[in-house]
C-alpha cells in the first residue's frame, strides 16, 4: 500500500501547483500569456525526444494524443464558427480519454514500427475524420455526440456530453485499475495526467486553466520517463533489487568501515533442468523478496544469475553474521510453493504448485589493510561464498 500510495506523490504534486497557479496565471498581462502558452509545446517536444531516446512508446503517443489536443483547442477551435467548434471540442472530449485509455493498455512495440504506425493512425485520424464531416455536414455529428441516453437534470450542469462524460469515466477507471495492480511511476502519472486532460478540455474558455493543466499533464510524464529509464538502468527487473550498476555505484560511497556478503542458491542450475526456467524466475524473486526483509542494516542487490550481494556500511564482519545467518534460516527453513502456471511444459499436472526448499550459502569479508578495495572486498567475500559450499554449502563462512 505505501508503494502504491507513495507512487502518487510526484503527479499529486504536479496536480497541485496546476490548481494553485492557474488563478495567478489568468492575471497576467496578454504579451506574458502569449509566450507561456507556448509552453506546453516545449515541454511535449522535450518529453518525446526523451521518449524516442529511451524508446518508451507509451508515454510518447499519450504525450502526441495530449499535445494534439492543446493545438486544437488553443489555435483551431478559435478560428471557427460556434456549431463547428462545439462539435469538434465535444468530439476532443470522446476521443482524448479514448486514446489515453487505449494507449495505456497496449504493449511497448516501438514508435517507428508498423505497431506504432497502426497507433499513430489510431490517435489522429478519427480526429480528422470529425473535422471533416463538422464541416461539411455538422448538424447530424452534432446530435450523435451530445446525445443524452440518462434524463438527469444534474449531469447537464457538469459542462460535458454524456458520451464524453462516460467514456472520461471509463478512462478513469481504466487507468487507475492499472495503477492500483502495478503501482509505477508510469502508470500513476498516466491516471493524474487524465485528471489533467480532463481539467484542460473543462476549462475550454479559460486560456490560462489550459495552459496551467496541459504543463502539468506534460511535466509529470516526463519525469515518468526520467524514473522509469532510471529504473531500468540501476533496478533488476526480476527481483525488483538493485543490480550490478547500482551496486557499482555504492561501492564508491563506502568509508574505511564496511562489510560485505556474497550469496549464492545452492544447486539453482539444477533446480531449473528439473522444474524449469520459469520455476527458477519464481524462486529468484521470493529469495529476493526474503533478503530483502531479513537483511537488517544492509543494502541487498542481486549480483547477477543466483547470486546476491548485501552491503553493510559500518559494520565488521563479525557483526554481520547473525543477520546472515537469520537471512539464511529465514530462506532455508520456509519451502516456497510454486505457482501452477509457471509449470514446465509437459510436467505432469500434480506436480504444479509443488512446495520446495531453498537453501543458499553465503560468504562475508569486511575491509582490512590486506583487503582494502571494495572491489578487493567482493573478492574475499567470494572466496568465503566458495568455502561454504565446500563445507556442504547452506551455511555462513568468514
Amino acid at each position: 500500500m505505501l508503494r502504491i500510495i507513495s507512487s502518487l506523490i510526484i503527479p499529486l504534486i504536479f496536480l497541485g501547483l496546476a490548481i494553485l497557479l492557474y488563478p495567478e496565471m489568468a492575471a497576467l498581462p496578454k504579451s506574458q500569456l502569449e509566450i507561456i502558452k507556448l509552453l506546453p509545446l516545449v515541454i511535449a517536444v522535450v518529453g518525446m525526444g526523451l521518449c524516442l531516446r529511451f524508446n518508451r512508446s507509451l508515454i510518447f503517443f499519450t504525450m502526441l494524443a495530449l499535445v494534439s489536443a492543446y493545438i486544437v483547442m488553443q489555435w483551431y477551435l478559435p478560428r471557427l464558427g460556434w456549431v463547428e467548434s462545439k462539435i469538434i471540442w465535444t468530439a476532443l472530449c470522446l476521443l482524448l480519454p479514448f486514446n489515453m485509455a487505449m494507449v495505456s493498455l497496449l504493449k511497448e512495440r516501438g514508435i517507428f514500427t508498423w505497431w506504432g504506425s497502426n497507433r499513430l493512425a489510431l490517435l489522429l485520424v478519427p480526429m480528422l475524420i470529425v473535422m471533416i464531416v463538422a464541416k461539411y455536414s455538422p448538424v447530424p455529428l452534432l446530435h450523435v455526440l451530445t446525445w443524452r441516453f440518462i434524463n438527469l437534470n444534474l449531469l447537464s450542469q457538469v459542462g460535458f456530453a454524456q458520451l464524453p462524460m462516460a467514456m472520461m469515466l471509463l478512462a478513469l477507471l481504466v487507468l487507475n485499475g492499472r495503477w492500483f495492480r502495478q503501482a509505477t511511476t508510469q502508470n500513476s502519472a498516466l491516471f493524474v495526467a487524465m485528471i489533467c486532460a480532463i481539467a484542460m478540455l473543462h476549462f475550454r474558455g479559460v486560456e490560462a486553466a489550459r495552459v496551467v493543466f496541459a504543463c502539468a499533464a506534460m511535466l509529470m510524464l516526463v519525469v515518468a520517463v526520467i524514473q522509469e529509464s532510471w529504473s531500468m538502468a540501476y533496478i533488476d527487473q526480476l527481483t525488483n533489487l538493485p543490480g550490478r550498476r547500482a551496486l557499482e555505484e555504492e561501492l564508491l560511497k563506502l568509508g574505511n568501515n564496511y562489510s560485505i556478503a556474497m550469496m549464492d542458491i545452492d544447486h539453482f542450475k539444477k533446480f531449473n533442468d528439473t522444474y524449469g526456467h520459469d520455476a527458477g524466475d519464481q524462486v529468484l524473486q521470493m529469495v529476493a523478496s526474503r533478503i530483502r526483509q531479513l537483511a537488517s542494516g544492509g543494502k541487498a542487490f542481486r549480483y547477477g544469475g543466483e547470486e546476491f550481494t548485501i552491503v553493510f556500511s559500518g559494520k565488521k564482519a563479525e557483526e554481520t553474521l547473525r543477520i546472515l545467518d537469520e537471512v539464511r534460516t529465514g530462506i532455508g527453513d520456509n519451502k516456497f510453493k510454486l505457482r501452477n502456471k509457471d509449470r514446465r511444459s509437459g510436467q505432469n499436472k500434480k506436480d504444479g504448485g509443488k512446495n520446495v526448499q531453498v537453501t543458499m550459502s553465503i560468504g562475508v569479508a569486511e575491509r582490512m589493510e590486506q583487503i582494502a578495495t571494495p572491489h578487493a572486498v567482493v573478492k574475499a567475500a567470494d572466496k568465503a561464498l566458495y568455502r561454504a559450499k565446500k563445507q556442504g554449502r547452506n551455511r555462513v563462512c568468514k
